[in-house]
């Protein structure tokens, strides 16, 4: 197929994806399970599945609709990165840390141990069980509208990361270097509209603050940032430079999350600044029984 064809597929897997990805989110989350480990518990999910699929052939229409699209919508780095900035400026500094080490170094492990079991009839399987997620809740209707924001941010973030990826080659990079510069570009966009839109409560509600512009927030954090950004492609280049060097796996990962939080922080400074008399995350209000959950 033609990269534009595999650009088109792969945009409309990531809408999807993210479609997905926030119904799961708004479901867990209602059922009070902090955002965090919802987000990461998301992540783990995606690394895995990318892991499943990683014998699918590169090119074809699965592999952009799946791996390439749906994947990575439904993983999501900037909101990782967020994430922990949150906990850590709530002083919830154990959740912060779990954040970090337990998405990228699990969802590394996870991929690679899901690696060593792929086969395309399980690749397959997944998808049409992917597929149908969002589908099956009784939920998707009533959030109908939100969803649809989120939809499309999710399809232009995608587009626009899998044409980095396509691009890299070309000029003589690797791809991990596109991967990285999404997921960094992505977490400073993301950090910068989350100080400007949103107030979350420490399980990851939203508060009721007339202010609020709940389709911005999603079209914009959950749905083109949450597109733009991946952890499933992570997880997989990850793996695949450990089977030729230690170091360069460690330098992918590290530069991917050192810089993803750096720009998250500056993001949400440059946004601080813009409006300073936003509500600052240290001061709202957080119940005892919420709090202990968190950490």
């Amino acid at each position: 197929m033609h990269n534009h064809e595999l650009l088109l597929i792969g945009s409309v897997g990531g809408g999807l994806g993210a479609w997905t990805r926030i119904v799961v989110r708004d479901e867990l989350v209602s059922k009070g399970i902090a955002s965090w480990r919802v987000v990461m518990s998301i992540n783990l999910v995606g690394s895995a599945l990318a892991g499943l699929a990683v014998r699918m052939t590169e090119g074809s229409f699965e592999w952009a609709l799946f791996t390439l699209g749906f994947l990575g919508g439904f993983t999501t780095f900037s909101s990782m990165c967020v994430d922990i900035v949150v906990q850590w400026i709530a002083g919830r500094r154990r959740a912060a840390v779990t954040v970090a080490m337990g998405t990228m170094i699990g969802g590394s492990l996870i991929a690679w141990i899901s690696s060593l079991f792929a086969g395309m009839f399980v690749a397959r399987s997944a998808i049409s069980t992917a597929a149908i997620i969002p589908l099956a809740g009784r939920r998707v209707n009533h959030h109908m509208s939100g969803l649809l924001g989120i939809a499309m941010g999710g399809f232009v973030g995608t587009g626009i990361r899998i044409f980095m990826q396509f691009l890299a080659p070309t000029i003589g990079f690797p791809i991990w270097t596109a991967t990285a510069l999404v997921n960094v570009i992505g977490s400073g966009f993301a950090g910068f509209a989350f100080r400007w839109l949103c107030s979350l409560d420490a399980n990851g509600a939203a508060l009721h603050d007339p202010s609020r512009r709940l389709t911005l927030e999603r079209l914009l954090i959950f749905g083109f940032a949450g597109g733009l950004t991946t952890m499933s492609t992570l997880s997989i280049e990850i793996v695949q430079a450990m089977h030729h060097s230690l170091l360069t796996a460690l330098l992918i990962g590290g530069v991917n999350l050192l810089m993803g939080l750096t720009f998250t922080i500056l993001g949400w400074w440059i946004a601080y600044r813009c409006f300073p008399a936003r509500e600052s995350i240290s001061q709202i209000p957080i119940s005892n029984k919420v709090q202990q959950e968190s950490e």
